[in-house]
């Protein structure tokens, strides 16, 4: 798998967020739901996008 540290920081707060919501109760499960699933969604377009240089700078040659 390609390394990307923006992904990796992304994938530690939606675990901790995921962890946050599984502990809390009510509105606070709900907060902490919906951070895991934005930290969730911002590493997947750091794949994407670390992906999508990769791919970029091989065709180009740079």
């Amino acid at each position: 798998m390609l390394h990307d540290h923006e992904a990796d920081y992304h994938a530690r707060r939606a675990r901790e967020e995921a962890v946050c919501a599984i502990r809390a109760r009510g509105q606070a499960a709900a907060i902490h739901q919906e951070l895991c699933l934005r930290y969730s969604g911002r590493m997947i377009a750091a794949l994407i996008l670390a992906t999508a240089d990769r791919v970029r700078r091989r065709s180009t040659g740079g």
